[in-house]
């Protein structure tokens, strides 16, 4: 057992996390798989309430992958987790209390990350308490450091790169695009087109850490004397390309998760709350004629790329009072987004991507919430608290784990960069 202790950054939005329990209006336990550590399977199987044994039994799967992934939940036909009582609470945890929960159900929704020689935690937007925390607390990403034990980080579990292994510029080129999302002269659109151009022209100086900050500080320059954000207005507004963008993504969005499923309308509404706000959009856009991804059964709709643009961009344009209100009414909803995307993603490097690749999978992700978010403020006739909770935590948790939604948004990418390298900066524009 590793008994180093290690500095931990932790913000705000992670320390002040309570899990709400039977409260939560999307639990965790649910349709996803759930990994067993082969110490806590034996300690259940030998536990002496003879109802937990005979879950055990009954509910376990034994994969014998691993220590960490011994066995598996089997979930039910719902999707719940078999060890759930009505009211959502599981009866592991009441029964034998915390310690022999399996370690993803103790850990989630922290994710710590190496970074350097110290660990920053973060925590998993799947999980709404979470995006509470992060959007609506104007003090989210305030940083304290404390000293923990390397092994009782989410039992040693600590992702990204290990402390001599990770690249020489993510400081600097992360550090660079932390200093842009805290200007508060600039528009949430003027940050990520400023992020975003300094991520381009730094790939072909990530080895050369001189030469990077060097670029940075022509960046700041170009920022204080406008020639930036005079940039920004001379791209394109490029309506048609943008819904391309939309429709392909909210297609796979939505049939990665079904397509090869036979679940009832009625059912998908009870544990996925992202349907539910994927139709808010779907029913401004009247697209009942659509790809019915349910035959015979209550149908849902998603977008038809083949379609024009115009709908689309009528109801984002008619949609934007709604979204202004709201972000004016709380102003660090944006600024937390962007900062928590950089902190907690680290550029996406521990994936194998550059720096300029993360900007473009940030850009689309803002793309998509935005979309969503006009559909709903447009049905609802304004957005509220509780909506943009539900969207969020939703389209993360779909988004999470899924190697295929990431793949299909670089093909995206390839097939629009064809036609310009620049083209993905122009979804910016309205």
């Amino acid at each position: 057992m590793n008994q180093n202790k290690i500095n931990v950054m932790t913000p705000k939005f992670a320390s002040d996390f309570v899990c709400v329990g039977s409260k939560c209006e999307a639990h965790c336990c649910n349709s996803w798989d759930i990994p067993i550590n082969k110490q806590s399977y034996k300690a259940l199987k030998k536990f002496g309430d003879i109802e937990i044994r005979q879950l055990v039994t009954s509910n376990f799967k034994l994969t014998r992958q691993s220590e960490s992934n011994y066995a598996e939940i089997k979930m039910s036909d719902n999707g719940d987790c078999a060890m759930l009582d009505e009211t959502n609470l599981c009866k592991i945890h009441k029964k034998c209390g915390p310690k022999l929960l399996p370690y993803t159900c103790q850990d989630y929704p922290r994710k710590p990350h190496w970074f350097g020689n110290q660990a920053e935690m973060s925590m998993s937007l799947s999980c709404p308490e979470v995006v509470k925390n992060v959007l609506y607390d104007p003090d989210a990403m305030m940083i304290t450091s404390i000293e923990q034990y390397e092994h009782q980080l989410n039992h040693g579990n600590i992702g990204g790169f290990k402390p001599t292994e990770g690249p020489s510029y993510l400081t600097l080129v992360r550090d660079f695009c932390f200093s842009v999302a805290l200007n508060s002269i600039l528009t949430f659109e003027q940050k990520l087109f400023i992020i975003g151009l300094y991520l381009k022209q730094s790939d072909a100086y990530l080895n050369n850490l001189e030469r990077l900050s060097q670029l940075a500080d022509s960046f700041h320059s170009m920022i204080n004397d406008g020639t930036l954000t005079k940039h920004y207005e001379t791209l394109p507004s490029t309506p048609s390309i943008k819904w391309s963008f939309f429709a392909t993504q909210d297609f796979h969005l939505v049939t990665t998760q079904y397509q090869t499923q036979t679940v009832s309308f009625s059912k998908i509404k009870k544990f996925d709350a992202f349907i539910e706000c994927q139709q808010m959009l779907m029913n401004s856009l009247h697209t009942s004629q659509d790809t019915d991804t349910q035959g015979k059964d209550n149908y849902f709709t998603v977008a038809n790329p083949e379609r024009e643009h115009f709908k689309y961009t009528e109801i984002l344009t008619s949609s934007e009072k709604y979204l202004t209100e709201h972000f004016n009414q709380h102003p660090q909803i944006l600024i937390n987004f962007l900062l928590y995307s950089l902190y907690n993603d680290q550029l996406m490097v521990n994936l194998g991507k550059k720096p300029y690749d993360y900007f473009k999978f940030l850009t689309i992700d803002a793309l998509m919430l935005k979309s969503y978010l006009s559909g709903i403020a447009l049905q609802q006739k304004g957005l509220t608290k509780e909506w943009v909770v539900k969207l969020f935590h939703s389209y993360f948790r779909r988004r999470q784990h899924n190697l295929g939604l990431f793949n299909q948004i670089n093909t995206n990418i390839k097939k629009a960069e064809e036609q310009s390298e620049y083209l993905i900066f122009s979804l910016l524009k309205d």
